[in-house]
């Protein structure tokens, strides 16, 4: 399938899509670096960050469409909604189980949308190929190994396994609706309103949650002190540097670059092509600090999630 893929796409579109998934890497090491901030507030302060920065590439993309695909723009906004809402759960579970389970657990987890897709498929009795049914018991196979793991001296829970495993199911929504409006809408005009969308859905959900105010939220969280409200993030210089570059690198070059590409790639691709952020990202975490050496547990269910996935 992937050759297939290859041969149809234009090179940049893989150039574009090889970036996207090197930067989207590095987000699991940046965010732990930020471990005491409540992971739906952590979550929201991303995407506020990456919506300032494809507000000007918006309304530059919509001061020079002309008034019909502006008109088409304007009856897409609810399905838009729905796939900011399915941004922000992605993003709200992941950064939940990241806080909650070990490193690389939560990256191969995160990253199994193409098996939950083939599994769809099957309990939906939707036409599946045998190589198909036979991914699916193997990814099923890898993630019990992995579940085998949980222990409390590798960092590793059965809920924060689960709250990741829940975040690849919601990034199915996010590129179901990206793929179908990619394929007329430009990338700014969609990108910004699903981000925003997804911002202001975890920001409202972290106030009722967490207890977020809009500075703060009257506690310090951890010894540095981090301003736990919707905004907190503009109040210190470590915390705006670690979300601006998560905004820049994850952000635009990574899930802006995936929706890039989602003209001319399907999400399928796309998805197995995140199988690489588990390898790329536990190697971050392990060379940072951020994740001790997964063990043979993992390590061998992992290898039989990704063989499954791809």
């Amino acid at each position: 399938m992937l050759s297939q893929a290859f041969g149809a796409a234009p090179s940049l579109a893989w150039m574009q899509l090889g970036c996207a998934v090197l930067a989207v890497s590095t987000a699991a090491v940046a965010f732990r670096e930020l471990p005491d901030v409540p992971p739906l507030l952590l979550a929201s302060w991303r995407l506020q960050a990456t919506s300032v920065l494809l507000a000007g590439g918006a309304c530059y993309q919509g001061w020079r469409e002309g008034p019909e695909l502006l008109a088409r723009w304007v009856h897409a906004l609810p399905l838009m909604f729905v796939s900011g809402v399915c941004l922000a759960a992605h993003f709200g579970l992941w950064v939940w189980g990241l806080q909650n389970t070990s490193m690389p657990h939560s990256l191969l987890l995160v990253c199994s949308t193409p098996l939950l897709l083939s599994l769809g498929s099957l309990l939906m009795c939707f036409p599946t190929s045998l190589g198909e049914i036979g991914s699916s018991i193997l990814g099923v196979l890898g993630v019990w190994l992995m579940a085998a793991d949980v222990s409390a001296k590798n960092d590793v829970t059965w809920y924060g396994d689960l709250m990741s495993l829940g975040a690849a199911f919601f990034f199915i929504g996010y590129m179901l609706v990206g793929h179908q409006l990619r394929q007329w809408m430009p990338l700014f005009l969609y990108a910004f309103p699903v981000t925003f969308t997804s911002a202001v859905v975890l920001a409202l959900t972290s106030t009722v949650v967490e207890g977020a105010g809009m500075f703060t939220d009257g506690t310090a969280h951890g010894d540095r002190g981090y301003n736990a409200g919707i905004v907190g993030w503009t109040l210190d210089s470590r915390s705006f540097m670690l979300v601006a570059y998560l905004a820049l690198g994850p952000g635009i070059i990574g899930h802006t670059g995936f929706n890039g590409v989602l003209r001319t790639l399907s999400p399928l691709v796309v998805s197995i092509s995140l199988t690489f952020e588990p390898l790329i990202g536990s190697l971050l975490g392990w060379a940072t600090g951020f994740a001790a050496p997964p063990s043979w547990l993992t390590g061998v269910g992992g290898a039989i999630l990704i063989s499954a996935i791809v």
